[in-house]
């Protein structure tokens, strides 16, 4: 087809005039979101926390993680022998342990050795070294063969408390599986607080848009009298739903890199308190592409169901 001046133009085919109805209907709902810059960011700023919220938690969480030791990997016993029991026979107990297949190493602290690193570590060297006698025993620091489970853990310990000259075994490794159970809860608080925000924003995407369906009320009963489809009168508050979902994204993967510039700092010193040599990462690409994809699902989804609602309304009116 030609255009009236004689060029050649657009054919105007089916799919044709779908894109052209699409494509003002996006710019009519872009237009109409600029001409209301207050409002629209303020629906962008609500969209925004309620991603960005329970994204800088979980962004913390998974930095947390390289922090806290494999429990099988820190799963080191301390044999702590009798008092009276001497170098000789404590050096005897270390190679009969090291001869058991499921121990790795076993390593011999003497009672000298073993003060002289506990008054380092509390800065009490001075006030131990006036005392008389020792009062630390021998001690083997054993480390099992890895991979152990804890039911081996605990059976490999039962056999070092039974051998003869030895006190008590202590097994430090309770603190780990605390610490990782409690990450594990922490994931799960912060997905269901993520998944009642999310809710959250889609309900009041829902009720914004809904408003704005009922202000062009007039114009959607012309629209439908001249034959309009449902489809054509649903497409600019689609449009609407997906730039306030997509445009609260945006602001949300600012918010979260933001927030990570401001806790670099504190997050590296905890890092160095645990001799970890892990670094802050940042969100990356990962992060803001979840949050503008999930920005746009929800107002999309939001202004569907707004605008499915009122028109059933309608039709029962």
């Amino acid at each position: 087809m030609n255009s009236p001046t004689g060029q050649p133009g657009e054919r105007w085919n089916r799919a044709a005039v779908w894109r052209a109805q699409h494509r003002i209907a996006a710019h009519d709902s872009w237009r109409k979101l600029l001409q209301r810059p207050v409002a629209t960011g303020l629906v962008w700023l609500m969209v925004a926390i309620s991603l960005a919220v329970p994204s800088a938690l979980l962004l913390t969480l998974e930095n947390l993680r390289p922090i806290v030791p494999d429990v099988a990997g820190s799963a080191q016993l301390s044999v702590m022998l009798d008092r009276e029991v001497n170098r000789t026979s404590a050096e005897a107990v270390q190679r009969q342990i090291e001869s058991w297949a499921r121990v790795d190493t076993v390593r011999l602290v003497g009672r000298e050795q073993a003060l002289l690193e506990f008054g380092e570590q509390t800065g009490l060297a001075t006030l131990l070294a006036s005392l008389d006698r020792n009062p630390l025993p021998h001690t083997l620091r054993v480390l099992p063969a890895l991979p152990v489970s804890d039911s081996a853990l605990n059976r490999l310990i039962g056999e070092l408390e039974s051998l003869p000259n030895v006190n008590r075994v202590v097994a430090d490794t309770r603190w780990v599986a605390r610490l990782g159970e409690t990450l594990v809860a922490g994931e799960r608080w912060v997905l269901a607080l993520g998944g009642a925000m999310i809710l959250g924003a889609i309900l009041a995407l829902a009720n914004t848009l809904h408003l704005a369906i009922d202000a062009r009320r007039e114009e959607i009963l012309v629209v439908r009298v001249i034959g309009g489809s449902p489809a054509f009168v649903r497409r600019p508050f689609l449009y609407t739903g997906l730039y306030f979902g997509a445009g609260g994204g945006v602001l949300a993967a600012f918010m979260l890199w933001a927030l990570s510039v401001w806790l670099t700092g504190p997050v590296n010193a905890l890092f160095l308190l645990y001799d970890s040599p892990g670094q802050l990462q940042s969100p990356g690409f990962k992060y803001p592409s979840a949050l503008i994809l999930s920005g746009a699902i929800i107002g999309w989804l939001a202004s569907w169901a707004a605008a499915e609602r009122y028109f059933r309304q309608l039709e029962t009116r």
